[in-house]
């Protein structure tokens, strides 16, 4: 193993990256098997150049760094770009911010009241009461609950 001819070296670095970042997210090592690349490919180019040299390794290192280093803000963005916050909820979760209607008035002393949303009846709970037929708002699903708000 010498290291005039590093080119495996920064082959195994570059497939280990890429194995780490198959079980990481974010795209935060794939700059590093990238700059791995980089550098295998500069150290053909400079060994084809300046034949067997200190200097092609030096080069490598560098090509490396910093092509790794400057993907980092990239591959930030695009992990950004691809990732989708906005996962659909699932269940009760999926009424938070629909509106309904109040059928059995709200009172949050004798904890009863029903409001129906998205076609379903539901018992609620509320900070203030609410009388039937009032118009609400999904702020949050508590157990088998919805807490609510009035839309004035």
């Amino acid at each position: 193993m010498s290291l005039e001819n590093p080119y495996y070296i920064w082959l195994i670095l570059a497939v280990l990256f890429v194995v780490v970042e198959i079980f990481t997210a974010g795209f935060f090592y794939a700059c590093f098997a990238i700059g791995a690349l980089s550098a295998m490919v500069t150290g053909f180019i400079t060994r084809a150049i300046l034949g067997a040299s200190a200097y092609g390794l030096v080069w490598q290192i560098v090509v490396f760094c910093v092509v790794s280093v400057a993907l980092i803000p990239v591959s930030r963005s695009f992990a950004r770009k691809i990732s989708d916050d906005s996962v659909p909820q699932a269940g009760a979760d999926a009424l938070i911010g629909l509106q309904g209607i109040v059928i059995e008035s709200i009172n949050p002393v004798a904890d009863v009241g029903k409001v129906k949303v998205d076609g379903q009846v539901w018992r609620a709970v509320a900070s203030d009461i609410i009388e039937s037929g009032s118009t609400v708002k999904v702020t949050d699903v508590r157990g088998a609950k919805l807490a609510v708000e009035k839309i004035n």
